[in-house]
């Protein structure tokens, strides 16, 4: 007896030091996390309310967690889209609502309906009277819990939100099950039931609910069970039959509470009919379950279920040991009619064994927590009387408001009375000056339109004069010059006036100089393609790797040459909205450029990001960088020229690869920006629109 007991004291230490010190761990990194992320965005809003749970769960002071709250309101009230700062609301009150505050949530709930009400978000109002729901059955407010499940069902109703809507049926029908009333419960519990099966025969809905109907069963009075048509031992039956079905769905979502708590519920109904064997494995299978599942209070709730069922059953070795498991559990999670049940049972086996002071020990631990659960009851009771005081003196304000508003209407219709007389003579004169001048306008219009359109035409061919004049300018100096280092090559090779040293130095310089030229010959002819009348783009969802593959292959030697690893992260099932030989055309670009401007031994970096309506793809390099001005002009949204400069081993550029880059974007409603990579080099960033199949 007493190497159990302080078996059971040293599990209870153990379990208590390590709990504590792993909250204190977690919590100082939430909070080292949220402290140093730099940007007031919404994954920081999110941050600081995961960091005001965990100090509401540790029971910090008021002030400690109204600081987070205040910073976590400040960053979505500022945040451009409103959904943020509803969704804080919901947060926040589940934060509370999770550890039993429910004045608190049930405050915050009402803030929260009151602003999505305005701005018309019907589901998550919807979803804030479910929760307010759950609050108001625990508080034993079962009149308000019924009242906000019928709003609930009204807006999903207007949502034809029919998975929204059984699942208030399931909360209704836990209400009805408190008042007792299970025949109302039942009726509940199987509409939701219809709805869940119509939306799928093994989804969660169906075996959570198909639960609900078995403790119907077997807490159900005979008068209800009769109306129910489950009477006698046909209701165990029932009950086993809809937990062999709803098992498969647990292990299917792989919730090991739920599956924990259908075994449970299957272990009570072969109790009942003397099948003491499939009791018998229903239950420790149960806690098999529950021992692998990170739910902890309902390991706790299974420990007290299967050791009083081998306490019933005289297996006092068992039975003691998971009562023993169950108290010390309890009284860490604070779960009073757990540790109620717990200590009945071990006072009463200890009385069987004849040993008194353990018996006493235990009735005296029983007994506390009657008191405890009795005196919890009370401030629930105290908690809902305030809140409909509260609520009282809130509608007192809100008539008194109301009579002054009544006033107000009446002065305002003696005066609107007058006024409309006036306001009817003025509206036929009115019509005239408005019909006059909508003629005027129209005409005003149409002349400005027509002026527009020609300002357009005048800009546009301005535009096209100036990229004429830089192709030409192009074609004169950049084209002339290489065939001129060719000809005075070959003059060279002709007279043997060159040795083998010069022969290669030669050789390299007129290839790195007839590679640019080629690269510039085909941007000229891809862009006077896309000039011609009839030129067409074919927009369609392509696979981004396989394009990027066929890219990089045709620089395997140029990255040969000069040492430079190219990094591509791009997932083969990525995929972009673009015409595909035009893409190919932007990325050879701008890797090309990533290559002409990166020193040798370095890397160059691919990827792709996915945002909510666009794709971006980076390149990026560790080369010699951009200057502002280049960067500029390539961020704007129209540019005729670019800034060049020479590569790290003295390869020419025009600039125009990236203006074509940019054209070609266009084409795909796509565009082009640039960023400098820290601490060296820079990353191309092209925005293409995202397929509507991802």
């Amino acid at each position: 007896m007493i190497k159990l007991l302080l078996a059971c004291l040293l599990f209870l230490t153990s379990f208590l030091s390590t709990a504590l010190a792993q909250n204190q761990a977690k919590l100082d990194s939430l909070i080292k996390i949220s402290n140093e992320y730099p940007k007031n965005d919404s994954l920081k809003m999110r941050m600081l309310i995961r960091v005001y749970g965990e100090l509401v769960y540790n029971k910090r002071p008021v002030s400690e967690l109204k600081k987070y709250a205040d910073s976590a309101k400040a960053i979505a009230v500022q945040l451009p889209n409103r959904d943020n700062i509803r969704k804080f609301y919901f947060r926040l009150g589940v934060v509370h609502h999770g550890k039993g505050e429910f004045a608190e949530a049930l405050e915050i709930y009402k803030e929260g309906v009151a602003l999505v009400s305005k701005e018309g978000d019907k589901d998550l109002e919807a979803g804030f009277y479910m929760s307010m729901s759950d609050i108001y059955n625990k508080i034993t407010d079962y009149a308000s819990a019924i009242d906000v499940c019928e709003k609930a069902i009204q807006l999903f109703g207007e949502l034809k939100d029919q998975g929204g809507q059984a699942s208030i049926y399931n909360n209704l029908s836990g209400t009805y099950i408190q008042l007792k009333d299970y025949t109302t419960a039942y009726k509940y519990a199987t509409k939701a039931l219809t709805i869940f099966e119509s939306q799928g025969p093994m989804s969660r809905g169906v075996g959570s609910i198909k639960l609900v109907i078995a403790n119907i069963l077997l807490n159900a009075d005979d008068a209800s069970l009769s109306k129910i048509g489950a009477s006698g031992k046909n209701r165990f039956q029932r009950v086993i039959k809809l937990m062999k079905e709803s098992i498969p769905i647990a292990e299917l979502e792989k919730d090991l509470g739920l599956k924990s708590e259908m075994l449970i519920a299957m272990g009570v109904s072969f109790e009942k009919l003397n099948q003491m064997a499939d009791a018998t494995r229903a239950y420790e299978l149960s806690l098999a379950v529950a021992l692998e599942g990170p739910d902890l209070n309902v390991l706790a709730a299974t420990y007290s279920t299967v050791g009083r069922f081998f306490h019933r059953q005289q297996n006092n070795r068992k039975g003691v040991n998971y009562l023993h498991r169950a108290l010390a559990m309890s009284t860490q999670f604070g779960l009073l009619e757990v540790e109620r049940e717990a200590a009945e049972s071990l006072s009463s086996f200890y009385e069987r064994q004849k040993q008194m002071d353990s018996a006493f020990y235990y009735y005296k631990r029983f007994s506390n927590v009657e008191n405890q659960i009795f005196n919890k009851e009370k401030e629930n009771e105290f908690t809902r009387k305030k809140l409909k005081l509260d609520f009282s003196i809130k509608e007192k304000e809100y008539a008194v408001e109301q009579e002054k508003i009544n006033q107000q209407l009446a002065e305002k219709k003696l005066e609107i009375s007058f006024k409309n007389k006036i306001e009817w003579l003025m509206g036929i004169l009115t019509i005239v000056v408005i019909t006059a001048a909508w003629f005027f306008y129209k005409s005003k219009k149409k002349t400005q339109e027509l002026n527009a359109t020609i300002e357009a035409q005048r800009q546009s061919l301005s535009e096209l004069v100036q990229v004429k004049d830089k192709i030409f300018s192009i074609l004169t100096h950049d084209m002339r010059s290489p065939v001129n280092s060719l000809i005075s090559f070959v003059y060279l090779l002709e007279n043997d006036e060159i040795n083998k040293d010069q022969l290669t130095q030669y050789a390299k310089e007129l290839g790195n100089t007839l590679r640019g030229t080629s690269a510039l010959m085909e941007n000229l002819l891809n862009w006077a393609g896309t000039q011609l009348q009839g030129f067409d783009t074919h927009i369609e969802p392509i696979p981004l790797h396989a394009v990027v593959q066929d890219v990089l292959t045709s620089f395997s030697a140029t990255l040969k040459q000069k040492n430079i690893q190219i990094e591509n992260s791009i997932n083969e099932n990525d995929g972009v909205l673009a015409d595909k030989n035009l893409l190919a055309l932007v990325i050879r670009n701008l890797i090309s450029n990533a290559l002409k401007f990166s020193y040798a031994g370095k890397t160059i970096w691919l990827s792709m990001k996915q945002h909510e309506n666009e794709l971006t793809i980076c390149i990026a390099d560790e080369g010699m960088g951009m200057s502002a001005e280049a960067m500029e002009q390539i961020n704007q949204d129209t540019s005729s020229t670019m800034i060049s400069k020479y590569g790290t081993n003295k390869e020419k550029g025009t600039g125009l690869g990236l203006m074509l880059c940019k054209s070609f974007l266009s084409m795909m409603s796509g565009t082009l920006s640039a960023t400098t990579n820290r601490p060296q080099g820079t990353i191309m960033l092209i925005h293409l629109p995202k397929p509507t199949n991802q």
